[in-house]
C-alpha cells in the first residue's frame, strides 16, 4: 500500500479562506499579519485544520490577528468539560472556586471594636 502524504495548507490558502467568509474583505495591513501568523505556525507543525478553527474564531469575534497564536492554543489544549465536573462560576472564577466563602474578618482580641465590633 503506498504512503500517502497528508494535504497541507499553506499560508496564502489559509488566509484566502479566511477572507472568503468575511463580508467584506479586510485591510490589506491586516491580512499581511495574518499571513505572517499563518505561515509562523504552520512552521511551529500546527495542523491546517486547528488553524482554520481558530481563524473562524477569530472572524467571529472581530478580533486583532495577533492573538490568533492565542486562539491556536486554545483549540489544540482546550479541554472539554467532565461530565459531574462542576461548572465554572458566573463571576468566572473557575471550577475550583468555593461556594462557601473563607474569608474571616480581623479581630483583635485586645481592642473588641477593630473590624470585628461597631465602628
Amino acid at each position: 500500500m503506498p504512503h500517502i502524504a497528508p494535504v497541507t495548507a499553506s499560508a496564502k490558502s489559509l488566509v484566502n479562506e479566511y477572507v472568503a467568509g468575511c463580508h467584506r474583505r479586510p485591510p490589506e495591513d491586516v491580512l499581511g499579519l495574518l499571513g505572517r501568523k499563518v505561515k509562523t505556525l504552520l512552521e511551529e507543525h500546527f495542523d491546517a485544520q486547528d488553524i482554520r478553527t481558530a481563524l473562524d474564531r477569530l472572524r467571529a469575534r472581530g478580533l486583532h490577528p495577533s492573538v490568533l497564536p492565542s486562539l491556536v492554543n486554545e483549540v489544540v489544549n482546550a479541554r472539554p468539560q467532565q461530565d459531574g465536573s462542576p461548572a465554572s462560576s458566573a463571576s468566572g472564577a473557575g471550577p475550583w472556586a468555593s461556594n462557601r466563602s473563607s474569608y474571616t474578618p480581623y479581630l483583635n482580641p485586645i481592642e473588641p471594636t477593630t473590624f470585628g465590633g461597631r465602628l
